[in-house]
């Protein structure tokens, strides 16, 4: 039998819940009479999903947007089903029993998918929910205009389909009123209304995610009311935007150092010898590597903070540990002392958008890779 009682994670991300929902709150603020479905895919975009499901129930979510079967099911349980859950962009063939089984909100991308899931329903004597996607210009998924007019039509008359939904998708909405976003905009809007014209209605209309809340007004505003919430609710997009709606960073992530030794000049240090030390100096080995999500690319260029100062990665960082340059760190440091990979130290911050950076990825990525040894700590 293992002892010792509850161990730790050598790295955490702290999550920060109260300044969650202070973004939430900010974001209603900005989208008025919108409603809210909080996107919390890829486990909450690596936050855990179990938990942060709460936290949007907690803030005044309306619904929840998720990617696919598993993590629908995963949720529901979380938040023992108090709001619908839905899958965004396509259900497949394998997961159509058990989402109809499970009254979860589905997407419709084409005639085979809504027959399919019409038959479905029939068969489980279920009424279904359904969102219907227009590719406005994503390429992704969805009806292109002049193709959707009859086939929607056709779908509307299927058995056992509730048509409560119509949305679409921007692939570039993070500058103000950029050209093409506009012309999505007024597609859907033409669109909508010659669905709604025939007598078709939808009772949510939706095209913006967290980019098109920032940055583009009328993508929150008639005939829209509802905005799809995603990684803009954890402040750590950087978008000019966010510093308009005073959104907070929710997110940190830290480790701590394992040991710290004086290396003479001219020793090497980390795999393949990628580093030549020019001088003698103080090296400490930080609790992180690859494996929690510690870009690869960082080797050599990137850096943590300890003790309030920034200092440079040594090497090629390894799957479970990091060099680090602590010569002209203050203070003591020695085994156990606390690091900052990203958020706040004292006068000094690392932004995840600088991991992305050094990485040439964005956000997203560095978050969804966070390895499952992370431990998230909820504040």
């Amino acid at each position: 039998m293992l002892s010792g009682g509850n161990i730790s994670s050598r790295v955490k991300l702290e999550i920060d819940t109260a300044k969650l929902i202070a973004n939430f709150q900010a974001v209603q603020k900005r989208v008025g009479d919108c409603r809210i479905l909080s996107v919390l895919k890829a486990n909450a975009y690596g936050t855990g999903a179990d938990v942060i499901g709460k936290v949007a129930l907690k803030a005044g979510a309306s619904r929840i947007g998720v990617a696919d079967l598993k993590e629908a099911l995963a949720m529901q349980k979380a938040i023992d089903s108090a709001l619908p859950v839905q899958i965004l962009g396509v259900v497949t063939p394998d997961e159509l029993p058990a989402a109809v089984a499970n009254d979860l909100v589905l997407p419709v991308n084409g005639p085979a998918m809504a027959q399919a899931i019409s038959r479905e329903a029939v068969r489980q004597q279920k009424q279904v929910r359904v969102h219907l996607i227009l590719d406005t210009g994503m390429g992704r998924f969805g009806w292109l205009a002049g193709n959707y007019f009859e086939e929607i039509c056709s779908i509307a008359r299927l058995d056992n389909l509730i048509l409560e939904g119509l949305y679409s998708h921007f692939p570039c909405a993070g500058v103000p009123r950029e050209a093409g976003t506009m012309a999505q905009i007024d597609m859907f809007k033409q669109q909508y209304c010659r669905l709604k014209e025939s007598g078709i209605d939808f009772a949510y209309r939706h095209i913006a995610a967290s980019d098109g809340i920032l940055c583009q007004r009328p993508s929150s505003q008639e005939p829209f009311n509802l905005v799809r919430l995603g990684l803009c609710w954890y402040g750590v997009c950087r978008n000019p935007a966010e510093e308009d709606i005073k959104l907070q960073n929710s997110l940190r992530l830290t480790t701590v150092v394992g040991a710290v030794r004086e290396l003479p000049k001219g020793f090497t240090v980390g795999y393949n010898r990628t580093v030549k030390l020019q001088k003698n100096s103080c090296v400490a080995t930080i609790c992180a590597g690859y494996a929690d999500g510690l870009p690869l690319a960082l080797s050599n260029q990137g850096r943590v903070l300890i003790n309030g100062c920034s200092c440079p990665i040594l090497g090629r960082i390894s799957m479970d540990y990091t060099m680090v340059d602590v010569s002209n760190a203050p203070g003591v440091i020695q085994w156990g002392t606390p690091v900052t990979l990203w958020g706040s130290d004292g006068d000094e911050k690392i932004e995840i958008s600088e991991y992305a950076q050094g990485k040439n990825t964005h956000i997203h990525d560095i978050l969804c890779a966070l390895g499952s040894r992370v431990e998230r700590v909820y504040i």
